[in-house]
């Protein structure tokens, strides 16, 4: 039965006595049902307010599962038994997808209920002056468990709003309680003895100073009441055997407490109170969308209350957001920061959050001396460790990420199970649960308080050496399994250790660390920043670390050898084709070629490998490509293998031997470890699976087979997301724009070069970004242009020789000379086809022996293609001839060559070579 402390309700004409449960209409009494008179009670108490359709369940069914339509049946007989409706009188109304309320005049009268002082509760609950954000969702929850409920408590770290919520609650539910609140602030008390007086002076009653609690049993015992205890941490004990004993000797009594540590009795509701919403990490809202987020909300309304004129435009809103983050939605930490707005302006302040702890300081002066200061609020959580957990939280500050248990163990230097239990429980330590994994995390501030502390005592330099050290085997382990698991889950699992890693590597190398270890972080790491796209930062701690072995005279041959290779790969994609980029290559080649050890051998060799094709210097890399097949002969290592085959599979297309090429490309593709990710991938940067569904999409194509050609590129790009920058680039570059525009598909390869240009300047990738330059250029141009715009970056031979095949006037004289001195095979029949189609447009009208002069050239290109098996190819040079053969008056000839080769086509029917072969056949008929 709901008891409500007002003795009569009036409204209408209806009068409520809710101690007898009895409705009358005049004099009239009227009959209502049980659960109807707990809802007209349930919504009354809450006159004026929307109360969520949950909650009413929660008031009227405790006990049961009850639908939505129950809810609307029995509210349906209060409507009718009250004429809601009736002559325009509304009592109780609904709010779609929020809930019901009771809206209409009410009145109290009749004697006060006993233990009131008048129609509302007693209670000494603080006025608050600012208004409570972002908390609708769990305050709504707490309200529903008190009424099931007697121990609720609200833990969390200092600042985070656990006042503010109990306050808020308390208010919310004053009137369920008859005898009222009582609020009793524990954060004045110096001893736990004090804790049972400070309740009694807050309820008025005088207690012996020796025992209190008999006396405040026999006052509350028969009370229906609601206790707040406010702070009970630093007291901890003592309150918790307090609400023991109030539970268990009084029972109408409810408690609830905050505290940053759990009371630990049984019976407890514990509320893990979060920081107030951000918005995600990887969105930038408008002003209108972030301000829907509670710690956007908050810091723009207290800044509103500094400063006047504060108004928050889009422009400002990433800066905003990232004030928010770093002081981690802490309500506190935010109403701090926003304080000093009018000093220091938005930017300045984002940048003064460096040093936060001396800039958030001065806040309220009513606000309590432990929340005056970020520092004091710390200080305060701090000052309650003992000495383990205070060494642990200084050693746990040195993680730039969250953490398992054993790498806290690890960095500790010692067994932590139960002193991070204790952390967490005390609020220090977040708890995160991503699914069969329980990971840690310490907030910014807290970090950063944390880390002061370290820094300012003597262990710093032992700690942060047995964090890099974990941080190795961390990086290790990384590297190993890549090759075991899907990119996405290798990526979520491990992409959050990044910020350890940059951290251990950075102190290794710094004034205090250890050159050595910095050196093994630093190619452990390799894997890690490859796969995150992170090519460019990585080039540069390449560098540090080689100019550090330098500096300390490292006699590392085998660690310098790696690093020149990564360093050489990181040029290349970053900066391009560069004299630094061949002798990184070189010097990590003469390096490898001193040892015996096979797999630094093969990184070399792969490396020179690339080098050789990225100059188009097919030749070369063949040589290179025997030379790892000696090697695989030597070793029984199909990875290995793999890679070798792929590397031959490229080998043959550019030698214009596509059937080879693409038997080579299946053969991987099909093999069981082909499916996998290789543990050899990273010495070709790009994903094999996806560099081989390009290359076989090639083959597609130049075997006549378009259709086909561009579903695999299209499958390539999609692959190609889920690997690092290089990977998509690839793709794009290399094979899925070109095959788009043989295909004559203009506005896929325009969206596919508008998705290369961005990927590219995204990750720092300046070698794809002179490719997707080129393509952009070829795009914006048209075909009757008689010079190609290469762009400012000039081009590189492997560059040259494909966009030959794309354009007339890029079939230029470097590209004739390659194509005739066979040092572009697979392109030479296109070049010749375009170098003779554009000569012939600069021909005069009359002039019979320049166009007999396009007829020979045309016919060798031909040659060419038939000799390549190159339905591709073929199919434009016959195109081609034909058309000159029409010119020439020899329509039967061109007929003959053309008729033959469009029939062999059983696809690409709406392909632009297909059609326009098929548009001259016509024309020939």
């Amino acid at each position: 039965m709901i008891n409500s402390p007002a003795p009569a309700y009036v409204f209408g004409p209806f009068r409520l006595l809710p101690l007898e449960r009895l409705l009358f209409e005049g004099e009239r009494a009227l009959r209502l049902g049980s659960r109807a008179m707990d809802l007209l009670l349930a919504l009354l108490e809450r006159a004026g307010d929307i109360v969520d359709k949950h909650e009413l369940v929660a008031i009227v069914w405790p006990n049961a599962v009850v639908d939505d339509a129950t809810l609307r049946v029995h509210l349906a007989a209060l409507r009718k038994a009250l004429g809601d409706g009736r002559d325009g009188q509304r009592y109780i109304t609904t709010i779609p997808g929020r809930g019901y309320g009771f809206l209409a005049p009410l009145a109290h009268t009749g004697r006060p209920a006993p233990g009131t002082a008048g129609t509302e509760p007693r209670h000494n609950l603080p006025v608050m002056l600012t208004r409570m954000l972002g908390r609708a969702e769990v305050l709504q929850t707490m309200a529903n468990q008190l009424l099931q409920l007697r121990l609720l408590c609200i833990a969390g770290p200092g600042g985070i709003g656990k006042t503010t919520l109990a306050v808020v609650l308390a208010t919310r539910v004053l009137r369920r309680y008859a005898d009222g609140v009582c609020f009793v602030d524990l954060s004045p008390l110096e001893e736990g003895r004090l804790v049972p007086l400070a309740l009694a002076t807050a309820l008025g009653v005088a207690v012996a100073a020796g025992d209190a609690m008999p006396v405040l049993l026999a006052y509350l015992r028969p009370r229906h009441m609601l206790i707040v205890l406010d702070n009970c941490e630093h007291v901890i004990g003592a309150a918790a055997a307090l609400v023991d004993a109030l539970l268990k000797g009084a029972p109408l009594l409810h408690v609830l407490a905050t505290s940053r540590e759990p009371l630990r009795i049984t019976s407890e509701q514990l509320q893990r109170l979060p920081a107030l919403e951000l918005p995600p990490a990887d969105a930038v809202p408008d002003a209108a969308a972030a301000r829907h987020f509670a710690a956007v909300q908050l810091f723009c309304e207290r800044c509103a209350a500094v400063d006047d004129a504060f108004v928050l435009a889009d422009a400002d809103v990433p800066v905003v957001v990232d004030i928010c983050r770093r002081l981690d939605g802490i309500p506190l930490a935010l109403e701090l920061a926003a304080g000093r707005i009018g000093h220091f302006g938005l930017h300045e302040l984002r940048r003064q959050l460096d040093d936060r702890f001396r800039l958030l300081t001065r806040g309220a002066r009513n606000m309590p001396l432990r929340h005056q200061t970020l520092r004091a609020t710390l200080d305060w959580s701090y000052g309650l460790l003992d000495a383990q957990e205070r060494q642990v939280l200084q050693a746990l500050s040195v993680f730039r990420s969250r953490f398992r248990l054993e790498s806290a163990s690890a960095v500790a230097g010692c067994d932590v199970f139960d002193t991070l239990a204790d952390l967490a429980a005390k609020s220090l330590v977040s708890i995160e649960f991503c699914r069969q994994y329980v990971y840690y995390r310490l907030l910014d501030t807290t970090r950063a308080y944390a880390g002061a502390l370290l820094s300012a005592g003597g262990d710093a330099g032992a700690v942060l050496l047995r964090h890099a050290r974990h941080c190795l085997g961390l990086a290790q382990r990384i590297a190993a399994d890549w090759g075991s698991m899907p990119p996405a889950s290798w990526s979520a699992r491990y992409g959050r250790h990044v910020d350890d890693l940059r951290a251990a590597i950075d102190w290794a190398f710094g004034e205090e660390g250890d050159v050595a270890l910095g050196v093994s972080l630093t190619l452990a790491a390799q894997t890690l920043f490859y796969q995150l796209s992170l090519m460019d930062e990585y080039r540069v701690r390449v560098g540090r670390a080689l100019e550090r072995m330098a500096a300390h005279a490292l006699d590392d041959p085998d660690s310098e050898m790696r690093l020149h290779v990564s360093q050489a790969h990181l040029l290349l994609h970053t900066q391009g084709i560069t004299g630094t980029m061949l002798r990184s290559f070189q010097h990590g080649y003469a390096l490898a070629m001193r040892t015996d050890d096979g797999s630094r051998r093969f990184e070399a060799i792969c490396g020179m490998w690339i080098c050789s094709l990225k100059l188009a210097d097919f030749q070369r890399a063949d040589s290179y490509a025997i030379e790892l097949a000696v090697l695989c002969d030597a070793r029984d290592d199909t990875p290995m293998r793999l890679v070798l085959a792929r590397m031959r599979s490229v080998g043959e297309y550019v030698q214009g031997r596509y059937a080879q090429s693409a038997a080579l490309a299946r053969m991987v593709l099909a093999h069981p470890e082909g499916a996998r990710q290789l543990g050899f991938n990273h010495a070709l940067l790009a994903d094999h699976q996806v560099c081989l569904r390009g290359t076989l999409a090639r083959c597609l194509w130049m075997q006549g087979r378009p259709d086909d050609a561009l579903a695999l590129v299209r499958e390539a790009v999609a692959v190609g997301f889920e690997h690092n920058g290089v990977t998509l680039c690839v793709a794009l570059a290399v094979n899925a724009i070109p095959v788009a525009l043989w295909c004559g598909q203009r506005e896929l390869a325009h969206a596919w070069t508008c998705l290369l240009c961005e990927h590219a300047a995204r990750y720092g990738l300046l070698y794809w970004s002179a490719w997707g330059a080129a393509y952009q250029r070829l795009l914006d141009g048209g075909e009757a242009q008689t010079q190609f715009p290469w762009p400012a970056v000039r081009s590189w031979p492997i560059q040259v020789d494909l966009m030959a095949t794309l354009h007339d006037a890029a079939a230029d004289s470097q590209a004739l000379r390659r194509a005739r001195m066979g040092m572009a095979p697979w392109s030479a029949p296109e070049v010749l086809r375009r170098d003779a189609h554009h000569r012939w447009r600069a021909l005069a009208q009359d002039d019979a022996a320049g166009l007999e002069a396009v007829r020979v050239q045309l016919e060798e290109a031909l040659r060419l293609a038939r000799g390549q098996q190159a339905p591709g190819w073929e199919l434009r040079c016959a195109t081609s001839l034909a058309a000159v053969l029409q010119a020439q008056g020899r329509r039967a000839a061109a007929h003959a060559v053309l008729a033959p080769v469009h029939a062999g086509y059983r696809q690409g029917r709406d392909t632009t070579d297909v059609m326009a072969a098929a548009a001259l056949l016509a024309q020939l008929a």
